[in-house]
């Protein structure tokens, strides 16, 4: 499993914004995502206006194509011009794992 961390913040008020993109792009990846992937995004519960947005692929080579689609080109694009920055990412490495079965 192939792990990504990106993370964004915008400025007060245009969190609505955000979440139509993030809108936009979760709706692209139903209709043309690719299989073995995971993605998920969360705002801090205090509605600043940060978001972190972990991916996860069960191969480098599915990563590596869709970091390359169109759909990711234009998702990365629009939080840009919404953040005025481009959005920090990094791949992850997992040190520990803990898991409770209930």
């Amino acid at each position: 499993m192939v792990r990504y961390i990106m993370s964004f913040s915008v400025q007060e008020g245009r969190e609505q914004s955000a979440q139509k993109v993030i809108a936009r792009y979760f709706d692209a990846l139903n209709q043309h995502g690719p299989g073995g992937m995971r993605s998920q995004c969360y705002a801090d519960h205090d509605k600043d206006g940060n978001f972190v947005h972990i991916k996860s692929f069960k191969k480098e080579s599915v990563a590596n194509h869709h970091f390359r689609s169109a759909a990711f080109r234009e998702y990365i694009e629009q939080l840009t011009a919404l953040c005025g920055a481009t959005p920090s990412f990094s791949r992850l490495q997992q040190e520990k794992t803990f898991e409770s079965i209930y």
